[in-house]
């Protein structure tokens, strides 16, 4: 695939926001987040005894669910805020500090991978699969959730157009594959990855929340937002509560999400 930006600026960028978001995470993009990790236990057949390594493990409240369904699951995250809070949150679960295109780890380590909310972040998403291929055994399975089309992600679009209403921003940098939904992107990276069987499929998933300021707090956050004058985010506030109000049901509001979720596995044998 190929990638028309500086992967070295992404990389940055990523590990600056999500250090920087870490603290608030919890309490703002996992309400969106934690919804996919049943249908990823079932994509990846984990059971009692399952050998998992979550890629991008962020706050760990990914693995702990993992490691509740029976899983042996390590994660790793190259932000090192985020290690520290999913360590104290689940001292149980081992938690390293890695960068998922150099995977820490021996040859057919692990039976699953698991990305949630992660793919589309990666700068450069093929050295990340041939190193995910690596690390499964033969037949291992890995399994990824990321957002669906950009254009259909309600939360999102509440926030976006109300920064295009009252600020220019720059676009900022992200991963090749963001809003990437395409069979005939993602069969040919599997493909040479070593990775076979690709399957991807829609789900819609609900952001359910008893009030904005989840949505606020977590794009606030993320978009650095109080770097702006006061008046700016005062109008970009206002204008998200009211593109907001369509998702607004009862005393709070759901926001629905289509979710992209992949799957493939490593070749029992390879070439």
């Amino acid at each position: 695939m190929e990638v028309s930006f500086d992967p070295n600026i992404v990389t940055e960028f990523e590990r600056e926001t999500w250090g920087r978001c870490a603290e608030s995470y919890a309490n703002t993009f996992a309400g969106i987040t934690q919804e996919t990790i049943p249908l990823l236990i079932d994509m990846a057949k984990i059971k009692s005894g399952t050998e998992v390594l979550e890629i991008g493990s962020g706050p760990g409240h990914v693995a702990d669910t993992l490691a509740r369904a029976g899983a042996e699951v390590v994660g790793i995250d190259f932000s090192p805020e985020m290690v520290s809070i999913a360590t104290r949150a689940y001292p149980e679960i081992d938690f390293k500090q890695a960068d998922a295109e150099d995977i820490p780890f021996e040859a057919t380590t692990f039976d699953a991978v698991i990305a949630n909310f992660v793919v589309h972040h990666l700068a450069q998403p093929e050295k990340v699969f041939r190193e995910i291929t690596r690390v499964l055994k033969p037949g291992g399975r890995f399994v990824f959730a990321v957002w669906g089309p950009p254009q259909e992600q309600s939360s999102m679009g509440a926030f976006f157009g109300a920064v295009a209403t009252h600020h220019d921003m720059a676009d900022l940098p992200h991963g090749p594959l963001f809003g990437i939904t395409q069979s005939s992107v993602f069969e040919p990276m599997f493909e040479q990855a070593g990775l076979s069987d690709p399957q991807l499929s829609i789900h819609n998933m609900t952001w359910r929340t008893n009030s904005i300021d989840p949505i606020l707090k977590g794009f606030w956050d993320w978009g650095k937002m109080n770097a702006l004058p006061d008046e700016t985010q005062d109008n970009i506030r206002q204008s998200t509560i009211t593109n907001s109000k369509p998702f607004k049901k009862g005393s709070g509001y759901e926001f629905p999400h289509p979710i992209l979720f992949g799957s493939a596995s490593r070749r029992v044998q390879q070439r």
